[in-house]
């Protein structure tokens, strides 16, 4: 069984949410606050979704206060909670329409399990097969082991919210075949000192240094870009070798697998810049597919204008979802030094509320006079007249992304059969 658009804007979102979830469970056991084994075992690299959801369960059944002390954080605990289960079940069982899809993908699991891939063993491929209640229980467990964190890039020495580094972890999924980099969104003061430095910054444009486009006449020799996502991002000297440096050997020992980027808003920022990056370099497997949620503007006409042609010769796929009335998909709306507004890259699914006449809107990214005057209204709605806060914060959420998807899920599955199919549309398509 495949999965398809939905799916997989759905495992993104989810992705991105346990990354908070994540940090701030790692937190917690360095200080010894959670139960029993849980404080060495949140901190074991790899962890996958099944030992996740263990440390999860153990802690809140013996410790009722650890929702609270999330809530603490202004994180949904409820969302996160619920975050892995919601993987499994959207990995595994949802879309089976018949006992023959379900024993294709037994199929595909019980392989990987007999490669080693994982340490619990199913049994039999044909008693499996053969016994539809037994692959029904089973399937999910598979996918809960076939998919693992392999880093996280917190500070060990630093707390959840002083972290002064970005971060994100880098995943497995040892089933859909694909390494995964999440990128976590805004929490410590270095994260929000990121999102305010929004004069923009000039870069060699990546994309020349592809030999197809070194010599293409269309190209701008600099892109800018937001200057203080492309400081947080890469090092100092300009290079973003130190994620490189992780991603690379895993994509080496996992040779045929595909590279997923996502994040949920300055993540989602930090991640369209990071798969741009990735989708420039000869050594990693092409498209690079990027899906992030809530994201800001990253960059100028001169970026826009060169990620038009890695989406066009299939080097990078790229959906940005939003729900209709959140500005922060609106912010920057320009740069005052140097002076130049800010043009969004890759797809749009856009998701109004369902008090609507319509529902979602897919389109193509374009640069347009009405793009920067609708930006600049959000930009000052958002940071100067600070209206309707509490409506922006929960647009803004994942969990309203999430109820959005879910009831729009029928339209969302009518774009396309998957990213590449919908990335591929130049059409705008409104429902």
């Amino acid at each position: 069984m495949k999965e398809d658009l939905y799916d997989q804007i759905i495992l993104t979102l989810l992705q991105s949410e346990l990354t908070y979830a994540i940090g701030l469970m790692r937190e917690l056991g360095r200080k010894g606050q959670l139960e029993g084994d849980s404080n060495t075992a949140a901190l074991k690299l790899p962890i996958n979704a099944a030992e996740f959801k263990r440390i999860i369960n153990v802690n809140v059944n013996a410790n009722p206060k650890l929702a609270s002390v999330f809530d603490g954080h202004n994180e949904d605990a409820a969302l996160q909670f619920s975050a892995v289960d919601m993987l499994k079940e959207k990995r595994s069982l949802h879309d089976a329409k018949s006992i023959a899809i379900l024993k294709e993908d037994m199929g595909e699991c019980i392989s990987i399990l007999n490669a080693g891939t994982t340490e619990e063993k199913l049994g039999e491929e044909t008693e499996t097969a053969n016994d539809p209640r037994k692959a029904l229980g089973r399937v999910g467990s598979v996918a809960m082991q076939g998919s693992e964190l392999v880093f996280f890039s917190d500070q060990a020495d630093k707390g959840y919210r002083e972290q002064t580094e970005m971060v994100y972890g880098i995943g497995v999924d040892k089933i859909e075949r694909r390494v995964m980099v999440i990128f976590r969104g805004s929490r410590t003061p270095a994260d929000w000192a990121a999102n305010k430095d929004f004069h923009g910054i000039s870069r060699p444009n990546p994309v020349k240094g592809l030999a197809e486009f070194a010599n293409e006449s269309s190209l701008p020799n600099e892109v800018y870009i937001h200057k203080g996502f492309d400081e947080y991002l890469h090092r100092a000297d300009g290079t973003d070798e130190g994620i490189f440096e992780i991603l690379m050997p895993i994509l080496q020992k996992h040779n045929g697998y595909s590279l997923w980027v996502s994040g949920h808003s300055l993540g989602g920022g930090l991640a369209s810049l990071f798969a741009v990056s990735a989708a420039c370099r000869d050594d990693i497997p092409k498209p690079v597919n990027c899906i992030t949620h809530a994201q800001p503007l990253v960059g100028d006409v001169r970026l826009f204008q060169s990620v038009r042609k890695l989406e066009e010769s299939k080097h990078l796929l790229l959906l940005r979802t939003r729900n209709c009335e959140d500005g922060v998909p609106a912010v920057p709306a320009f740069s005052a030094k140097p002076s130049f507004t800010y043009t969004h890259i890759g797809m749009e699914l856009k998701m109004y509320d369902d008090d609507r006449s319509k529902n979602i809107k897919l389109s193509k990214s374009e640069k347009k006079a009405k793009n920067f005057f609708l930006n600049f209204k959000a930009m000052m709605i958002l940071f100067i007249i600070k209206a309707g806060k509490d409506r922006q914060k929960r647009a803004h959420s994942l969990r309203e992304h999430l109820r959005r998807l879910e009831l729009y899920e029928e339209k969302v599955r009518t774009l396309g059969s998957n990213l590449e199919d919908v990335c591929s549309n130049s059409s705008t398509m409104k429902m």
